[in-house]
């Protein structure tokens, strides 16, 4: 379920830009999970890692094509 609720997170801060001035290069993965939480949507850091894993690997294969 967390997994599911990053991703609705990660739809809030794409329309809004309000949360993207909120979150930089220097946000920690804490203060993300945190910043989540009080959007309500709870995930934890495995949940951010895993995506940032999943993004760095398909950055790696649009790279190759």
């Amino acid at each position: 379920m967390s997994k599911e609720n990053l991703e609705q997170f990660m739809k809030q801060v794409a329309d809004s830009k309000e949360l993207q001035a909120k979150i930089g290069k220097e946000t920690t993965e804490d203060a993300l999970v945190a910043l989540g939480a009080a959007h309500g949507c709870e995930f934890s850091i495995e949940d951010v890692q895993a995506s940032q894993e999943l993004s760095d690997a398909q950055m790696e294969v649009d790279r190759k094509h």
